[in-house]
C-alpha cells in the first residue's frame, strides 16, 4: 500500500508572516493535504543533512495554526517600542518546534528596524539579533526522536517543497531516495533568462533543477507555459530517462483564505483613488516601467491619475527604480511603496483599487494578476504568456517594453468608466476560480495516474501527454485553468 506525504520544510522556514509566490502556493498545497481525507497522508520535513524527519502531533498542531494562519506574525503594531518587537519576534521564534529561515530574519529584522528596504546599520543589527537567538535555541533543543524516514520507504510517493529540493541539491546525502518523488516547478527564469536574477542564485537553481529531472517521478509544473519549458530543457540535458511532466494551475488562494475570515466583499471608498500592483520588488517585475508611465501621465492626466501603489517586499537589483524616484521627485506624491501587509490588509487592497497593473518581463504563472480576477479587479498585464494563462485570456495584454502602449491603456482605464465596467463584468461572467482543494485534488490525481500505470507496468515508458485521458474528466476546459481530477484517478489513488 502506498501512502502519500508531503513535504512542510517551506511553510516552517518561512515561518509565521505573510506568504507570497512559491511560500502562498506550497502553504495552500499543504492546508488542502491537512484536511484531506479521501486517502491518508503523512507529513515530513527534510533536515539539514538532508533526511527526512515524520512530524509528531504537537508539531502538527503547530503545522495547522502556521498554515492557516492562526500564529502571531511579525507585522503591525505601528508605535510600538524597539523592546516590545523584540519580545513580540523572539516569541514566535521560541514557539516554533524548527528554526525559521533567513526569510523570516530579514522580514523580523525589518519589523524591528522599521527599514523597509532591508538596508542600514539598525536592520542589520537585528538581523543579527535574531539570528544569534535562533544559534542559542537550537544549542539548548533537546534531541529529536526519530520518527522514520518516508524518503527511504519504498512505498512511500513523497512531495518535496522547493526548499527541500535546495537542501538536497547542495548537500547531496549518501543515502539516495528510495521512495517515489514529485515535485512543483514554478518557472525555469534562472535558467531562460539569468540576467533577472543574481549569478548566485542561477548557480544554485540550475543544480536544483538538475536534481530533480534526475530524481523526481513526477514534476508537476503551475502553467502549461512552465511545463513546455520544463520539457525543452529535460530534453536539451540529454537524460537517459525523463520525469513525467504534467500541469497543476494554482489559482490564487488569497481571497479564499480572508473569506473564512469573515472580510467585507463591499468596496470601500478611499480618499483618493489608486492602481494596484503586488509583486515583489525587483528587475525582472519592470515597475521601472510603470514609474515611466505614470511620469509621462502626470502633466496630462492631473487629478484624474490615481496613485500607484507598488505592494510587494523588496528584492534585488532595483537600483534603477530607485534612481529614477530620486531624479523626478514629483512622482512622491502619486507614488506609493507598501511593504509587509497581512493577507486582509493585501485583500483590502485588491478589493478597493480602481485597476491593476502586471507588466512583469517574464513569470511562471503570475499569482498577483490571479488575486486581481479573484477580487473582481481589471488587471492590464504584459505579453508573459503565463499571465494570459493565469488570466485565463480575459485582460488586456501589452508589450512589457512598450511605453506608447502602457500609457494609452492606463489612460483609457482612467478616464473610460465604461470600459472598465465590462471589464469587471467579464471577470464577474467568464472567470472560474481554481480553489485550493481542486489544486490539491489535481494533482493529487497526476501522482494516481503515473503511480497507476507504473505499477501495472513498471518497465513502461510512457509520454506525459499519454497521461492525458488517465487524469483528465471529459468536461471542457477554459483556456489556463486546471483541470479536475477524473473520478477514476481518485478511486486509484484510494486503492494505491
Amino acid at each position: 500500500m502506498k501512502t502519500l506525504y508531503i513535504d512542510a520544510s517551506l511553510p516552517f522556514r518561512w515561518g509565521p508572516h505573510p506568504p507570497v509566490g512559491i511560500p502562498r502556493v506550497e502553504t495552500a498545497l499543504i492546508r488542502q493535504a491537512l484536511r484531506w481525507k479521501a486517502s491518508p497522508v503523512g507529513f515530513f520535513i527534510v533536515d539539514k543533512w538532508g533526511q527526512g524527519q515524520r512530524l509528531d502531533e504537537a508539531e502538527l498542531r503547530y503545522l495547522r495554526r502556521l498554515v492557516n494562519g492562526d500564529l502571531p506574525q511579525p507585522i503591525g503594531d505601528e508605535g510600538s517600542s524597539y523592546l516590545a518587537r523584540l519580545w513580540k519576534v523572539l516569541s514566535i521564534m521560541r514557539e516554533a518546534p524548527f528554526a525559521c529561515g533567513r526569510e523570516f530574519d530579514r522580514v523580523a529584522a525589518g519589523f524591528l528596524s522599521g527599514c523597509e528596504k532591508r538596508r542600514g546599520v539598525k536592520f542589520q543589527l537585528s538581523k543579527t539579533a535574531i539570528r544569534l537567538f535562533k544559534i542559542v535555541k537550537s544549542a539548548l533543543r533537546p534531541s529529536r526522536l526519530d520518527t522514520g524516514d518516508p524518503l527511504q520507504d519504498e512505498n512511500a510517493l513523497c512531495f518535496l517543497s522547493s526548499a527541500s529540493v535546495h537542501e538536497l541539491a547542495a548537500r547531496k546525502p549518501m543515502a539516495k531516495a528510495r521512495c517515489g518523488i514529485f515535485t512543483l516547478m514554478h518557472d525555469l527564469i534562472p535558467i531562460d533568462f539569468p540576467q533577472y536574477v543574481g549569478p548566485h542564485h542561477a548557480r544554485g537553481f540550475v543544480r536544483n533543477t538538475a536534481w530533480q529531472l534526475e530524481n523526481a517521478r513526477l514534476l508537476v509544473c503551475v502553467s502549461k507555459y512552465t511545463a513546455d519549458r520544463v520539457k525543452c530543457h529535460a530534453k536539451a540535458s540529454g537524460l537517459r530517462l525523463m520525469p513525467q511532466v504534467a500541469v497543476a494551475s494554482p489559482g490564487a488562494f488569497l481571497r479564499e483564505g480572508v473569506a473564512d475570515r469573515g472580510m467585507s466583499t463591499e468596496r470601500r471608498k478611499r480618499e483618493r483613488k489608486f492602481v494596484l500592483y503586488c509583486s515583489t520588488i525587483e528587475i525582472r517585475k519592470n515597475h521601472i516601467l510603470l514609474l515611466k508611465v505614470w511620469h509621462r501621465l502626470l502633466p496630462l492626466l492631473g487629478e484624474r491619475l490615481p496613485t500607484l501603489t507598488l505592494c510587494g517586499r523588496w528584492g534585488w537589483m532595483y537600483e534603477e527604480l530607485t534612481a529614477f524616484m530620486a531624479e523626478h521627485p514629483e512622482l512622491n506624491d502619486h507614488v506609493q511603496f507598501r511593504s509587509n501587509l497581512s493577507d486582509r490588509e493585501l485583500a483590502e487592497l485588491y478589493r478597493d483599487a480602481e485597476f491593476s497593473v502586471y507588466p512583469s518581463a517574464v513569470e511562471g504563472w503570475g499569482l498577483g494578476a490571479a488575486e486581481c480576477l479573484d477580487f473582481g479587479l481589471p488587471v492590464l498585464i504584459s505579453d508573459a504568456p503565463s499571465l494570459t494563462e493565469a488570466t485565463q485570456g480575459l485582460m488586456p495584454t501589452l508589450p512589457a517594453n512598450d511605453v506608447e502602449a502602457w500609457c494609452a491603456a492606463v489612460t483609457r482605464a482612467c478616464t473610460d468608466p465604461v470600459w472598465l465596467a465590462e471589464l469587471r463584468h467579464t471577470i464577474a461572467t467568464r472567470y472560474r476560480p481554481i480553489r485550493e482543494r481542486e489544486f490539491f485534488a489535481t494533482m493529487v490525481g497526476h501522482v494516481a495516474a503515473i503511480d497507476a500505470v507504473a505499477e501495472a507496468n513498471p518497465a513502461a515508458e510512457i509520454a506525459s501527454d499519454d497521461l492525458a485521458p488517465r487524469i483528465y474528466g471529459p468536461h471542457p476546459v477554459v483556456a489556463g485553468q486546471a483541470r479536475q481530477p477524473s473520478v477514476l484517478a481518485a478511486d486509484v489513488f484510494r486503492r494505491a
